[in-house]
């Protein structure tokens, strides 16, 4: 199923530093087993077959410590929204793609194979959205469809809006026994207790 899914990109939304995690920078935060948060991630992302980008806020240019090619938003101070709507506008230009997958960087416990299920259905008319126990979590993948409305988001709204005015037929939850898609981190207490869990099975 991978070679059916290579072309699809995946963006890393790092553009923003949580202040809960005060003076600590949370994208780099070192894995029990080795390497740092950032690109344990990104190596997830090809092992799963996917074109990895991350994004980040050109105010903020760690692209040299990072293990994949950045996309910069220019806007990303202003929030989430527009981080995704700068980086999906630069996709949108420049790759054939019929679909992106979208995610933050604080998901230590994410898994290779929850990053396949949600991109192997994934079509230019479809959402993909996945959930642990009913609960929403991340990646999301948004078909070509739905690329100008992310373009335009704003502030931290984040996809939701577009997930909402998306018709309920094109939207495909999929129900994942992964509890690392939706577990994340905006403290340091948080993400030691992430940690914990991490095994070496998800490097």
């Amino acid at each position: 199923m991978a070679e059916q899914i290579l072309a699809l990109p995946l963006l890393i939304l790092a553009a923003g530093k949580s202040r809960r995690f005060g003076s600590e920078d949370k994208r780099f935060t070192a894995l029990p087993h080795g390497g740092e948060l950032i690109n344990a991630l990104v190596r997830r992302g090809r092992k799963a077959g996917l074109d990895v980008y991350v994004v980040l806020d050109p105010a903020d240019d760690v692209s040299a410590r990072i293990d994949a090619p950045c996309v910069f938003a220019p806007n990303a101070g202003v929030g989430m929204g527009a981080s995704i709507a700068d980086a999906v506008g630069i996709f949108a230009e420049r790759s054939e793609a019929e679909a992106l997958l979208i995610m933050p960087a604080d998901l230590p416990l994410l898994r290779v194979e929850s990053l396949r299920r949600v991109a192997e259905p994934a079509t230019a008319q479809r959402i993909v959205i996945p959930t642990f126990d009913a609960k929403g979590g991340h990646p999301i993948a948004f078909g070509r469809e739905y690329w100008p409305a992310l373009s335009k988001l704003s502030g931290d709204e984040g996809g939701r809006s577009v997930i909402a005015s998306a018709r309920s037929e094109f939207v495909d939850v999929i129900e994942l026994n992964d509890e690392g898609i939706c577990l994340d981190a905006d403290t340091p207490e948080q993400m030691s207790a992430l940690l914990l869990k991490l095994r070496p099975v998800l490097r």
